[in-house]
């Protein structure tokens, strides 16, 4: 059993980086319910899943963590719905709110770069994209958080007017 070198925040970012190419990510279908998609997470032991779409199109992404968060409660009233029938399109972060870095530019990078980046762009996840511009990896707030035995406090930035909207508890 070979122990894994002690990481910190001027590690490689590269260390925390959950690479598509050695590892398939799992993946799951927009119209899957949150129930289905937890069930996925924990069979796979995976902190994330990629949202797709019918052909195999990434759409977004969403964390374990959030599927089983208060704010499926939250958002399960807001839609006038039961909690088991909302689905990964519901509470998914679209591919559009991501915040995407090079591949290149992750390999000079160390964690508290990407983490600082994270916080700066309100997201739980950074996605790294290759030469060519496709997605090759994601580096995830909450798996630097476990891994370096860290509190990481990251509050979502509205980008809309609707985003905002949604962010504010109304009285009424």
């Amino acid at each position: 059993n070979e122990v894994e070198p002690t990481l910190d925040l001027t590690s490689s970012a590269l260390k925390v980086l959950n690479s598509f190419t050695k590892k398939d990510p799992l993946r799951a279908h927009y119209g899957t319910s949150i129930v289905d998609a937890l069930k996925q997470t924990n069979s796979c032991c995976s902190d994330f899943i990629l949202v797709i779409d019918g052909e195999d199109k990434l759409l977004g992404i969403t964390s374990s963590a959030d599927l089983q968060s208060s704010k499926i409660m939250i958002l399960a009233q807001r839609l006038n719905l039961h909690r088991d029938e909302l689905t990964l399109h519901d509470v998914m972060t679209p591919l559009s709110n991501l915040a995407g870095v090079s591949l290149q530019s992750i390999s000079y990078a160390c964690i508290g770069d990407a983490l600082q980046t994270m916080e700066h762009q309100g997201m739980m996840f950074l996605l790294v994209t290759s030469a060519n511009h496709e997605i090759c990896g994601l580096i995830s707030a909450r798996e630097i958080a476990k891994k370096l035995h860290i509190p990481v406090n990251i509050n979502p930035i509205a980008n809309s007017f609707s985003e905002v909207m949604q962010q504010i508890d109304h009285p009424h």
